[in-house]
């Protein structure tokens, strides 16, 4: 009960974050032009590597004020808690980078999928991220 609790608070409330359009499918979408894909990538391992060492502080640093808000302390406790519970983090198996379009605003995301390999499990990861770099969207399952 406490696993999946924990999921869900954290899922509902970043989900809640990330554009529609980020979440109703970028797979087969050119990244833009605007994001360099190696730094993207780079991005991306350093917000896997802030959750794993539990920083919060560096997390909310790269955030959008969206992203930022729905961070709370609550929300980061559960996803270090879940994310922990995979035991020791190993690697990143795989990444894919893709970009999209939010509709209603016009707005550029790169988003990654990331498979990222634990002791004992491994978590996908979708990760997206404004055209400023900004962490835009954090999704783990």
């Amino acid at each position: 009960m406490k696993k999946s609790g924990c999921k869900i608070a954290g899922i509902s409330a970043l989900a809640a974050v990330m554009c529609c359009a980020l979440l109703a499918g970028c797979v087969g979408q050119e990244l833009s032009g605007d994001f360099n894909e190696e730094e993207v990538k780079k991005a991306t391992e350093h917000v896997i590597t802030l959750i794993n060492d539990q920083d919060s502080a560096g997390l909310r640093e790269l955030c959008t004020v969206r992203m930022r808000e729905a961070l709370t302390d609550d929300v980061l406790k559960q996803i270090y808690e879940a994310i922990g519970e995979g035991g020791q983090f190993e690697n990143i198996e795989d990444m894919s980078v893709a970009g999209t379009t939010d509709a209603s605003s016009g707005e550029e995301f790169a988003v990654v999928v990331a498979r990222a390999k634990y002791e004992i499990k491994t978590f996908t990861f979708t990760i997206s991220f404004t055209k400023q770099m900004k962490l835009a969207g954090l999704y783990y399952r």
